[in-house]
């Protein structure tokens, strides 16, 4: 190393400054004894002055000594004395003396260089250096060092043998030490005692530095404590080192204060140093911490949120400082060389201890600086689970298996079976699998298996079969399931997910044909989603084109379109449901449209919509409200309120219907067919309430309805205020009590009956059930017979009207007859039928009671070419008597109706005036009538009133398409025969 190749120059340098004066001696020991000085220096071109103020036969002194340039000289000395020693050898050097020495050197590419003194030392030869064996004592000795590493100054004091007894102290300083490209250090001292020893070099003391520097890492107050022996050569160095610093720090990583202490050798270019270690205030790199935490933090939204806040405490009172020790064993020659640890422990000071297991260690070698790992580690305590890896053979730590207990906090459970990992040039993989129990989605779960296999530091793009054994929310409980989930693309897709179980004591079946999840952003779909809930015979159901969202921050939010599904028994059909969702804090709420129709074929109502659909389930509750309208006109049906209790299966919607006002723009057949055919135009509002129930028994329903005025056209004639409430027992089923009941203002036939009263309950089935009904009609009544209606097929609906006591005068006055005036009571039957073409008369009959009665007609023949015997038979009508009359009606209300009318009886006044002989005769004699009108029903009562011109029989008050229909008054036998000549 060039470091420790620098500091053993420094030491030789110094040295060397102690000795040069024995050397420059010995080189000149000859010349000094002949008292050749001058010659010799000016023989070797050496610049120098000096002064000899002593010279003996054992003692030669030397004073303002002078080597190289005046102004800038390589070697001063204040002065120098060789003692010398005569023998039978000759004259030889027994010490050198020197005092105020100043020498100065240069480093010049690795060769060190003292400028002319370099021609005062012997050459160099093959042989190797050894300490000269000369006494000195050296007084004040100096040596400065130009250097590319810095300038480096030192001092030397000491007496002694240099080649074994040597005593000395030295002082070295090197201000700021550039120790590489990218390293320097500050204030660097060493303090030494130097001895020898059998030609072998001591050192002894402290070496200091203020600041090191390196890399981006920078130590404070570095004390380096050395004693280490060397060979005279400096081809061996053996000794003990001892090292402390007050702070360091590199790459973000922080020690309070560190220690070191061991043996250090040095032999032929390679060295090794084994000792020990430790460390207090170890604080790794913020930017480890934040990732370390930021990768904790991804979990706190998810079900392992308990467990990633136990885990970001930990951490976080981890990096708040550790201690650290560990035996260290560094070896290396220039080709490199390597640090091993081990018997590695720290404990921080959270409480968590991690050590390398016994046999265990780590090594760093460079100059390819990757750090290997044989053996295992551990980690326990400070909130971290009990951990221990243990690393491959021949992986250099880079793949082993990693043993974890497992972790719990908050009611979570997290188990890992032992994971297999392994780090290269694409990053970790990671095999193993993780075992959870806790709180997920609002719920628990228990047992829930998930494979892991990550490639590159993330999920691998691989399938895995995702399990679990239990999950609940609520009242939902699953049971255990099985799903393939496989990852593509930072995409997790499951292919025709299926889950079963149970909603309180409902049985509960989920499924879809696919979902998709994009691990990254939390978004998912889910296409044909299945929900079935409930045995067979109450199963509710719910299908779902689509539904997509997203989770972020603990909360899921999305879209879901083309929902169709029932409510268990509840005879609704819910399609073309579509809108938003979202599920936070364990709240779910559902908003959009939808479509509600009736479930039953026979559609008692048709389908409405609803665009504020709004739902809410929370704390084991399912809300739902909206307002249906009718798709067409968009008017508001009903208000709707449900409620559902989950845990117990049971629940009720509230109908509430505020005004809806029947008109021009919405007709009852927009809502139900079972109003189509029978009644139309209707005019007024209907209010009322109605109530679903439900629970596991089944479904119940009950409602009330009223309204203050409507009016309506029917098959027999148009209704008007028409009021009454209905008591619903079954609204779903349309099934009441008896005894429900309406009042009518009036019906109009073509004849108007007024102040009415009908009787009803509607059965199951759609059915009605006419108790009876009754109205006053012309002194009499109209009474409605019992029967039963069938509302959903298109079968004959029959109603049987009765007629009793009709006052025939107040019958022809209320139809104001100005011409007819007719007498008697009449008693009979109505039977009528309704199907889809109308209603219709059949086989209905009047018939006068026994006491009969009278009838004149007193307006004039407007027909003046009448026959001679029709004029007899208008003439016979203007004061008849008559005991029996019967009026026999078919047809169709809003058609043709055949109207026979049959009576007797006698005229009693005589035959109008006239010159015929022929008339004069039929005075008081008996009349039989028999007479068939065929018109429009509700043209008849009209045809009544014009009939003195029938020819303008009823064109104004027919529909326009039955306009062209005309009366017309067919005898059973003619009155008149063709040939019949006019009375004049």
């Amino acid at each position: 190393m060039k470091l420790w190749r620098i500091l053993w120059r420094i030491v030789a340098g110094l040295l060397l400054l102690a000795v040069i004066a024995a050397l420059i001696a010995w080189v000149l020991r000859k010349d000094i004894a002949r008292n050749y000085v001058d010659r010799e220096i000016k023989r070797r071109g050496v610049p120098a002055s000096y002064q000899i103020t002593a010279i003996g036969p054992s003692r030669q002194r030397l004073e303002n000594i002078r080597f190289g340039d005046a102004a800038h000289p390589d070697l001063t000395a204040e002065w120098a004395e060789i003692l010398t020693r005569t023998g039978f050898s000759g004259v030889t050097i027994r010490e050198v003396r020197a005092g105020g020495v100043r020498l100065r050197g240069r480093l010049i590419d690795g060769q060190l260089s003292f400028g002319v003194v370099d021609k005062l030392l012997p050459a160099p030869t093959a042989k190797a250096f050894t300490l000269p064996d000369i006494d000195v004592d050296i007084s004040d000795a100096r040596i400065g060092l130009a250097t590319p590493y810095g300038a480096i100054g030192g001092r030397f004091d000491g007496r002694g043998n240099i080649a074994n007894s040597l005593n000395g102290k030295l002082a070295v300083t090197v201000p700021a030490a550039r120790l590489g490209e990218k390293c320097d250090a500050l204030n660097v001292t060493a303090y030494v005692d130097l001895t020898t020893h059998d030609r072998r070099i001591g050192a002894k003391g402290p070496l200091r530095a203020r600041s090191v520097q390196c890399a981006g890492g920078r130590i404070e107050s570095t004390n380096m404590l050395v004693d280490v022996i060397a060979g005279e050569a400096f081809g061996r160095i053996d000794g003990d080192v001892a090292i402390e610093t007050a702070r360091a720090r590199y790459a973000g990583a922080l020690i309070a204060s560190a220690r070191a202490a061991g043996r250090v050798k040095w032999a032929n270019a390679a060295y090794k140093v084994e000792g020990t270690a430790s460390a207090t205030g170890f604080t790794p790199p913020s930017a480890l911490r934040a990732r370390g935490l930021a990768m904790i933090a991804r979990a706190k939204p998810t079900p392992l949120g308990p467990i990633s806040a136990t885990l970001s405490d930990a951490i976080s009172a981890f990096f708040t400082g550790s201690a650290l020790s560990s035996r260290f064993s560094v070896a290396g020659d220039k080709r490199g060389g390597r640090i091993v640890l081990d018997a590695v422990r720290g404990r921080s000071v959270s409480g968590a201890s991690f050590a390398l297991t016994d046999g265990s260690t780590a090594r760093l070698n460079w100059p390819d600086p990757r750090l290997a790992v044989e053996g295992g580690m551990t980690l326990v305590g400070g909130g971290f689970p009990q951990t221990r890896i243990i690393f491959d053979r021949q992986s250099g730590g880079r793949a082993g298996t990693a043993t974890i207990a497992p972790l719990v906090a908050g009611g979570t459970r997290l188990a890992l079976s032992p994971l297999r990992f392994a780090y290269g040039a694409r990053g970790l993989a990671l095999d193993g699998a993780a075992l959870f129990d806790g709180a997920i989605g609002g719920g628990s779960v228990s047992g829930m298996r998930i494979p892991l296999k990550v490639r590159g530091g993330g999920l691998a793009n691989d399938c895995l079969v995702v399990g679990f054994d239990q999950f609940r929310i609520a009242t939902l409980a699953l049971s255990p399931a099985r799903l393939s989930l496989c990852l593509r693309a930072g995409q997790a897709f499951v292919t025709a997910p299926r889950l079963s179980g149970r909603l309180g004591e409902t049985p509960l079946l989920l499924s879809a044909q696919s979902a998709r999840i994009v691990t990254a952003t939390g978004a998912f779909n889910l296409t044909s989603v299945g929900v079935r809930l409930g045995d067979a015979q109450r199963m509710s159901q719910l299908d779902l084109a689509a539904f997509e969202g997203r989770v972020s921050a603990g909360a899921a939010s999305g879209r879901f379109s083309g929902a169709d599904g029932q409510i268990g028994n509840v005879p609704l059909l819910l399609s073309e449901a579509a809108g938003t969702w979202r599920f936070s804090q364990q709240v779910l709420t559902v908003g959009g449209g939808v479509k509600v129709a009736d479930s039953d074929p026979a559609r008692r109502f048709l389908p409405f919509v609803s665009e504020d659909f709004a739902l809410r389930l929370a704390n084991d509750q399912i809300i739902a409200t909206g307002h249906l309208r009718e798709p067409v006109s968009r008017a508001i049906i009903s208000a709707v309120d449900i409620r559902h209790n989950l845990s117990r299966g049971m629940g009720k919607a509230l109908l509430t219907v505020d005004k809806l006002q029947f008109g021009n723009a919405l007709q009852p057949e927009a809502l139900t067919p079972i109003t189509l055919g029978v009644i139309a135009n209707v005019n007024g509002a209907v209010s009322g309430i109605g109530v679903i129930r439900w629970n596991v028994d089944g479904v119940t329903s009950d409602g009330r309805f009223r309204t203050d005025n409507l009016d309506f056209a029917a098959a027999f004639g148009p209704v008007t205020g028409l009021k009454g409430e209905i008591a619903l027992s079954d609204l779903l089923g349309l099934v009441t009590a008896p005894g429900q009941s309406v009042a009518i203002g009036s019906i109009n036939p073509g004849i108007a009956v007024t102040d009415g009263e009908v009787r009803y309950r509607l059965l199951p089935g759609l059915k009605a059930e006419i108790e009876g009904g009754r109205w006053p009609f012309a002194g009499g009544a109209l009474i409605l017979e019992p029967t039963v209606l069938n509302l959903t097929q298109n079968l004959d609906r029959r109603l049987t009207f009765r007629v009793e006591g009709l006052d025939a005068a107040l019958f022809m006055q209320q139809l104001a007859f100005e011409n007819i005036s007719v007498t008697g009571k009449f008693d009979g039957i109505l039977p009528m039928v309704f199907d889809e073409t109308g209603g219709r008369i059949e086989n209905g009959k009047l018939t006068v009671r026994e006491d009969g009665g009278t009838l004149a007609y007193v307006g004039e023949i407007s027909n003046a070419n009448l026959g001679r015997y029709s004029r007899l038979a208008f003439d016979a009508l203007k004061s008849m008597r008559y005991k029996r009359l019967t009026l026999e009606l078919n047809g169709a209300l809003d058609g043709e109706m055949v109207t026979v009318v049959r009576f007797n009886g006698v005229n009693q006044l005589p035959l109008a005036q006239t010159k015929n002989f022929f008339l004069k005769q039929f005075n008081s004699i008996p009349f039989l009538f028999n007479i068939t009108i065929k018109a429009p029903f509700r043209g008849l009562f009209t045809m009544f009133r014009s009939f003195n011109d029938p020819s303008q029989f009823i064109p104004t008050v027919l529909p326009p398409q039955l306009a062209p229909v005309k009366a017309e008054i067919v005898p059973e036998k003619p009155v008149q025969i063709k040939e019949s000549e006019p009375v004049r």
